[in-house]
C-alpha cells in the first residue's frame, strides 16, 4: 500500500473512531421484547418494565439475585441500573421494531460503565464540564448507598484537575493533580468490581483451598454469561501493582510494605465532602438528618460547592484483607446517632422519623414549640439538637405514637477505609517524618460530634470495640464534643521516632545524666584541687606505646560509635528540624554498624594472633583490693595528687577497673548491640525470628538501652582521656603511638622502647 494509502486509511479510522457515539447501539446482544411482571410485553400493557422478567428471559435472574450485592434488603438494583444506558429498559413504541422487540439502534446495553456506578455510590466524573457536587448530594437519600463513597470518605473519582472542579478548596490553585490517578489512567470501575465468576478475569483464585494460590479451572463462557455471580470482587492494589519493584527510597522496604496499605501513603488528605457525624435523632423540613462535614466551614444557606473546604487527614488504623494481613489503612471514623427500639433493637427508619416529627412538609407545631429558641417559626440546624430532657421525651412519645417500642437513642462509630481518590506522584506521602516523629498521622485525631445528645451516654455503646472501630478512642470534652483518636502503640506496632518507651529511654537518661554530673563534679573538684598545688611531677620517659594497627582500630571504632549514636538518636528520636534526611540516617547508622562489627571482628583476630588480649584479662591475685584502690584513687587520689595505684606501663596499659570495664564492654554490651541490631535489621526478612523474641516492641527499646550504655560509656571514657599528667596526653598518645611514663613504672623493655619503635 502507498503511503498516501495508508495515511487517509488512518485518517478514516480516526475520524470513525471519534465520531462512534460513546454509547453506541450493542452488535452482538440478541434484541429482545422488554416485559412487565406478568410477562407481557410492557408497550402492549402499559405497565412498567420489569427487568427480573425481561433479562431473566436468557439469564438465570434468580441465581443472579441470590448472588448480588445489589439485590438484598437494603438495596434492590435491578438489572437495567448497571447493564442500561439511562438506568431503565425503555417502553415506547419509537424503539420497537415490527415484531415488538427493541429495534437494534435503541439496544442500549452493556457491561456496567463509571456512570451507573456514580448513580448509587458516589461522585464519579466523566464529562468535559468541570466536577461539582450534584444538586440531590445532601437531599434525604433513597438509600445509604447513595453517594456512598464520597459522603464517607470524601473521594471523587474523576480524571479532571483538582484546580479546575467548582469546588472552593483551600490553595485550588495550585493543586494541579487529578481527584485519582485511576481515572486519569482510564481505568474503570469495572476494572476493580467484577463478578467473581467472570472467566475472562485471570488474576483471583477461586476457590477456599489455602493450598492453591491460583485455580486454573474456568467455567465456560456461555455458563458465564447465564449465571453470572453478581457478588463483586474487590481488586487491591497488589493485584495490579507490585510495591517491591518501587519505592526505593524507603530503608526497610519490605518492612514498611508489610505494615502499610499502600492508600496511606497514596490518599494522604482527600478534598471531598466527608461526614463526620450524622445524627438521626431529629430531621430537617426536607427529611433529610442532621449532617456535618469534614473540613468545611459551614455558612447557613451556602451549598456544599461553595463552601471552603481545606479537606482532612485520615486516621491510619489497622486494616485486615482478604488474605488475612492486617496493615495500617487510612479511614474515616463517622459517629452516628440514631433512635432504636428497645424491645427489637432496630433502627427507627428515616420514613417513620419523618411521619414523628414533620407535617405537612414542616415541623409538627409541638416540634417548633419545644426546639425553636429564637421563635421564628422555624428550625436552624443549631437548634435542631436533643440537648434537654424535655426535647428528648417529646421526641421519644411521639416516636411511641407510632408503634416503636421503649424508642431510645442509639450510638455507632463507623470506620471506612479509603479506596477511591488515589494520587501520585508529588502529591503522595514522602515525607518520613509524617509517621516517625510523636504526633505524627500514627497518633493523629479526628473530630466527631459537635455535641452529645442529651442522655445518649447512659443510653449507647459508646466504646469503640462495641462499635468494632478496632485501635480507635473517642474522648468527650466538656462542652459535649467528641474526638476520635488513634494510636500506632495501641495496635502493636514499633515505630522508630513514634513509638518511644519509656522504661529504658528512662532508665538510659537518667544513667548518661548520672555520667555526666558525676565526670563534671570531678572535673570541678580537679581543677580546684589543681591551683591548690601538689608535689613535683616525677620524671617521665617518652615511650612508645600504640602500634599503628592499635590506633587505627581505636578511632575507626570511636567514629563508628559516634556516628552510630548520633543517627540512632535521630531514628529513636525524630524530628522535623534533624540535619539530615531519616532515610539517609538510616542508612548511615546500618554502614557504621557493618564497620563496626567488622573492625571488632579483625581486632579480636589481631589481639588472639598477637597476644595483646592479655592486656584486658586481669591478674586473679588480689584484684578485689587493687579494684578497691583504683576506685579510691578516682575518688579522692587524685584530687589529692597522690601516686597512680596501678601506673601504666608497656606490659600493662590498663589499670584493673579499665580491664573489667573493657571485658563488660568488649563481652557482653557490644555483642548485646549487635544482636538485637541485627534483629531490628533482619526483622522483615525474617519476622518469625524477631517476632519469636517479642518482636521490635521488645527488641527495639532494648537496643535504645544498650545505646544510652555506650552514650554513656562514650561520656566516661572522653573524661578519663583528660586524666594524665596533661589534659591531652592520653589523646596525643593515640594520636602518635607516644606515652610519656613514669621512670618507676618502666620495665628494663621500656628503656629501650623509643629504640625499638622502628621495629614496631
Amino acid at each position: 500500500m502507498r503511503p498516501r494509502a495508508i495515511r487517509f486509511a488512518a485518517l478514516a479510522a480516526l475520524l470513525v473512531l471519534f465520531a462512534t457515539p460513546s454509547h453506541a447501539a450493542n452488535a452482538m446482544h440478541p434484541t429482545f421484547a422488554v416485559l412487565d411482571d406478568a410477562g407481557v410485553p410492557a408497550s402492549r400493557s402499559g405497565r412498567s418494565a420489569s427487568s427480573e422478567r425481561t433479562c431473566g428471559a436468557c439469564h438465570d435472574a434468580a441465581y443472579i439475585a441470590a448472588h448480588s450485592g445489589h439485590w438484598n434488603e437494603r438495596v434492590k438494583a435491578e438489572c437495567a441500573a448497571c447493564h442500561w444506558e439511562g438506568g431503565s429498559l425503555p417502553t415506547t413504541s419509537a424503539v420497537l421494531g415490527s415484531d415488538g422487540k427493541l429495534r437494534r439502534d435503541a439496544l442500549r446495553i452493556s457491561a456496567p460503565q463509571d456512570a451507573h456506578c456514580a448513580a448509587c455510590h458516589g461522585v464519579v466524573h466523566a464529562d468535559a464540564s468541570p466536577v461539582r457536587l450534584p444538586e440531590d448530594f445532601e437531599a434525604p437519600r433513597r438509600a445509604e448507598s447513595d453517594y456512598g463513597f464520597t459522603l464517607r470518605t470524601g473521594a471523587v473519582f474523576s480524571a479532571d484537575d483538582v484546580a479546575e472542579s467548582f469546588l472552593n478548596l483551600r490553595e485550588k490553585a495550585s493543586l494541579h493533580a487529578p481527584w485519582d490517578v485511576h481515572a486519569r489512567r482510564l481505568v474503570k470501575c469495572v476494572d476493580c468490581h467484577f463478578a467473581s465468576n467472570n472467566p475472562t478475569r485471570k488474576d483471583l483464585k477461586k476457590t477456599p483451598l489455602d493450598f492453591l494460590v491460583q485455580d486454573p479451572r474456568r467455567i465456560p463462557l456461555s455458563e458465564f454469561l447465564h449465571r453470572p455471580d453478581h457478588r463483586l470482587a474487590a481488586a487491591t492494589c497488589r493485584s495490579c501493582h507490585d510495591p517491591m519493584k518501587v519505592h526505593e527510597f524507603l530503608p526497610y522496604k519490605k518492612r514498611h510494605l508489610d505494615a502499610l496499605e499502600c492508600q496511606s501513603c497514596h490518599i494522604p488528605h482527600p478534598m471531598g465532602p466527608a461526614l463526620r457525624m450524622l445524627d438521626a435523632t431529629v430531621v430537617r423540613e426536607d427529611g433529610a438528618p442532621l449532617a456535618s462535614y469534614r473540613g468545611l466551614e459551614r455558612v447557613p444557606g451556602v451549598p456544599l460547592d461553595a463552601t471552603f473546604a481545606e479537606g482532612y487527614a485520615p486516621l491510619l488504623l489497622p486494616k485486615r484483607d482478604a488474605g488475612g494481613e492486617t496493615r495500617l489503612a487510612p479511614f474515616n471514623v463517622i459517629e452516628a446517632w440514631e433512635w432504636v427500639s428497645g424491645a427489637t433493637g432496630r433502627a427507627v427508619p428515616l420514613d417513620t422519623m419523618r411521619l414523628a416529627l414533620l407535617e405537612n412538609g414542616r415541623h409538627a407545631p409541638a416540634v417548633i414549640a419545644a426546639f425553636d429558641r429564637d421563635g421564628d417559626g422555624r428550625l436552624s440546624d443549631l437548634e435542631l439538637r436533643l440537648d434537654s430532657a424535655a426535647k428528648r421525651e417529646l421526641v421519644a412519645g411521639r416516636l411511641a405514637a407510632l408503634g416503636v417500642a421503649e424508642p431510645r437513642v442509639a450510638h455507632r462509630l463507623e470506620r471506612h477505609a479509603l479506596e477511591h481518590g488515589v494520587l501520585a506522584g508529588a502529591q503522595v506521602q514522602h515525607d518520613c517524618n509524617g509517621c516517625h516523629v510523636r504526633g505524627s498521622r500514627l497518633d493523629g485525631r479526628l473530630a466527631l460530634s459537635p455535641y452529645t445528645p442529651y442522655g445518649a451516654a447512659a443510653d449507647s455503646a459508646d466504646s469503640a470495640g462495641a462499635s468494632g472501630a478496632t485501635g480507635v478512642r473517642v474522648v468527650v470534652a466538656a462542652d459535649g464534643s467528641r474526638e476520635a483518636f488513634a494510636s500506632a502503640q495501641a495496635t502493636g506496632l514499633y515505630v522508630f521516632g513514634n513509638a518511644r518507651r519509656s522504661w529504658t529511654n528512662r532508665a538510659g537518661f537518667l544513667l548518661f545524666l548520672a555520667v555526666v554530673l558525676g565526670t563534671s563534679s570531678h572535673g570541678v573538684a580537679r581543677v580546684f584541687a589543681a591551683k591548690r598545688g601538689h608535689a613535683a611531677e616525677p620524671p617521665r620517659e617518652r615511650v612508645y606505646l600504640y602500634r599503628t594497627y592499635e590506633r587505627v582500630w581505636h578511632w575507626l571504632m570511636a567514629t563508628s560509635i559516634l556516628a552510630l549514636m548520633l543517627t540512632g538518636m535521630q531514628v529513636t528520636f525524630a524530628s522535623s528540624h534533624a540535619l539530615i534526611p531519616l532515610p539517609i540516617a538510616v542508612r548511615v547508622h546500618n554502614f557504621f554498624a557493618i564497620v563496626l562489627t567488622v573492625n571488632a571482628f579483625l581486632s579480636l583476630f589481631y589481639h588472639l594472633a598477637a597476644g595483646a588480649i592479655r592486656q584486658f584479662i586481669p591478674k586473679r591475685e588480689g584484684l578485689g583490693q587493687q579494684i578497691v584502690e583504683q576506685a579510691r584513687y578516682y575518688a579522692s587520689g587524685m584530687l589529692l595528687g597522690q601516686p597512680q595505684p596501678s601506673p601504666k606501663s608497656r606490659e600493662r596499659k590498663l589499670n584493673p577497673l579499665q580491664q573489667l570495664t573493657y571485658l563488660a564492654l568488649l563481652n557482653v554490651l557490644f555483642p548485646f548491640q549487635v544482636v538485637t541490631g541485627a534483629l531490628i535489621w533482619g526483622a522483615s526478612r525474617w519476622p518469625q525470628m524477631a517476632a519469636s523474641l517479642g518482636g521490635l516492641t521488645l527488641v527495639a527499646p532494648l537496643h535504645a538501652l544498650g545505646s544510652w550504655l555506650f552514650l554513656s560509656f562514650f561520656v566516661l571514657h572522653l573524661y578519663l582521656t583528660t586524666t594524665g599528667h596533661t589534659v591531652f596526653s592520653h589523646v596525643r598518645a593515640m594520636i602518635d603511638g607516644y606515652e610519656e611514663l613514669e621512670l618507676d613504672s618502666a620495665s628494663p623493655s621500656n628503656a629501650g622502647g623509643t629504640r625499638a619503635s622502628s621495629r614496631s
